[in-house]
């Protein structure tokens, strides 16, 4: 009897909750342990399983092949601002991001962040790598409240707010503590977030989030790995960025085994994603004219027009990759149109936290994870803009500059010249038409959506509109 009222408990857990939970002992909910890996700088064309014919990537190939893989997931076309959506669940100009320098890569202190809600959800929390959402100089934000990560929902924080530097032996901060590390930067940011998995008590689930700081420049990497690129056509820039990769790619594949080895039987929920499109830090260092074309004999892109700080769909549709056994299935592909913003809210509610009066602009991707019917609806837009005018009394005149609105179909795009465009990219992977003239309609209402995106946009944009406010305008 009591065998058979253990079996109806986990039957009746089983209906309540889908198949994403296991179960505690006393019944309860086991929730999965989330490992969040984020790189700097790659994109679909740094994969070898998007056709990419040289770069080296056996084991991020291999977690493709074990993934459920969203093909439309879209984060903002530079570093901080990706890095705003996903600790905001909002777009970055809503929280005071519009560029990755001049203190306006200051998160807003006012907002409750990503690894709050997971403290919520009974989470230990742990960041390594790269935070890029504050400047050093800044202790605090406009509300007199802390930016530093150790102070915003992790319970350790080992980071640099920008780039590791040097690449090798780096610096970082160890909850507010300079602490200098051996080995290769890559490297450091998985050994110390294995480490702290390691520590964090089997009777809560944790959130690491890794987050490199490469291959973004500056390009430097483990020789063995530059060697793996020694009889391509490459140029020596590009083998080291590919070679960066590659580090990447090899850290992934100690973590995988990691995982393996692990005695906690609790699941891990493994993603991994990038933070924007191609770049060897901008379009022109992976060979990308300004009008978002690939120049001949430059490094491959999967196809995609544009690249990082651009607007067409190479500047963001990014890899996303989820790994979790027992929900998700392998080798599987999932096109909803999905935002860095929903990650907050994903989590959420697998956690069980209720966010409504966080005002979110994402949305959960539970349902899509699940393999059951998505929650996004049919009509959501997505709106991009590479922000980075370079005085914050400029962002008006910088409307139009590389800024974009899509749907799951189509994509209304302005170049760097203000110049409009609108593409089919469902059925043109390359953005190559202009089919603005068959759709006259379509390109009103996205135009009409914008203007009204962009007046409730520039209401969140609290960095700019503090310099505007005391003429204290930084500029480079």
């Amino acid at each position: 009897m009591k065998m058979l009222n253990q079996l109806t408990m986990l039957i009746v857990a089983g209906l309540a909750f889908g198949p994403l939970v296991t179960v505690e002992a006393n019944g309860a909910r086991k929730l999965p342990n989330i490992i969040f890996v984020l790189t700097d700088d790659m994109a679909w064309g740094e994969l070898g399983m998007s056709g990419n014919m040289i770069i080296q990537t056996p084991h991020l190939d291999k977690l493709a092949s074990q993934s459920l893989r969203f093909t439309n997931f879209n984060a903002a076309p530079t570093c901080a601002p990706t890095r705003a959506q996903l600790m905001s669940g909002r777009h970055e100009f809503s929280v005071g991001v519009t560029h990755t320098i001049l203190d306006r890569e200051n998160l807003r202190d006012d907002i409750t962040l990503l690894p709050e809600i997971m403290k919520r959800g009974g989470y230990q929390t742990g960041m390594f790598g790269k935070w890029h959402l504050s400047s050093p100089k800044h202790k605090t934000g406009l509300t007199g409240k802390p930016l530093a990560p150790y102070e915003r929902g992790f319970d350790t924080a080992i980071y640099t707010y920008n780039q590791l530097s040097p690449r090798f032996d780096p610096k970082l901060s160890h909850n507010g503590e300079e602490k200098q590390y051996t080995g290769y930067c890559g490297d450091v940011v998985f050994d110390e977030g294995m480490k702290w998995m390691e520590s964090c008590s089997a009777d809560q689930p944790f959130f690491a989030y890794l987050a490199t700081s490469i291959p973004h420049v500056p390009l430097a990497a483990p020789q063995r790995l530059i060697d793996l690129y020694a009889d391509t056509q490459l140029s020596g820039k590009e083998k080291t960025y590919y070679a960066m990769i590659s580090a990447v790619d090899e850290n992934m594949g100690r973590l995988m085994e990691w995982m393996e080895t692990r005695k906690d039987d609790r699941e891990i929920l493994l993603i991994f994603m990038t933070d924007n499109g191609h770049a060897i830090s901008g379009p022109k260092g992976t060979g990308i004219n300004p009008d978002g074309t690939l120049k001949e004999n430059t490094l491959y892109n999967a196809g995609f027009r544009g690249g990082k700080t651009q607007s067409w769909r190479g500047s963001t549709c990014v890899p996303f990759l989820i790994r979790w056994p027992g929900v998700t299935t392998s080798n599987t592909v999932n096109n909803t149109l999905a935002s860095a913003m929903d990650i907050l809210p994903t989590f959420a509610e697998l956690a069980d936290v209720d966010i409504d009066d966080l005002n979110v602009q994402g949305m959960s991707l539970l349902q899509d994870i699940q393999g059951g019917k998505s929650s996004v609806p049919d009509n959501r837009l997505l709106f991009c803009h590479v922000g980075r005018w370079k005085r914050s009394d400029q962002l008006e005149d910088n409307k139009f500059v590389y800024a974009s609105i899509f749907n799951s179909r189509y994509r209304l795009v302005w170049d760097n010249e203000g110049q409009r465009a609108l593409y089919d990219y469902a059925n043109d992977r390359d953005e190559s038409t202009d089919v603005s003239a068959e759709h006259p309609e379509l390109v009103e209402r996205l135009e009409r959506e914008f203007d009204q995106w962009w007046e409730d946009a520039k209401l969140g944009m609290v960095n700019d509109l503090e310099q505007i406010r005391t003429g204290n305008i930084k500029h480079r």
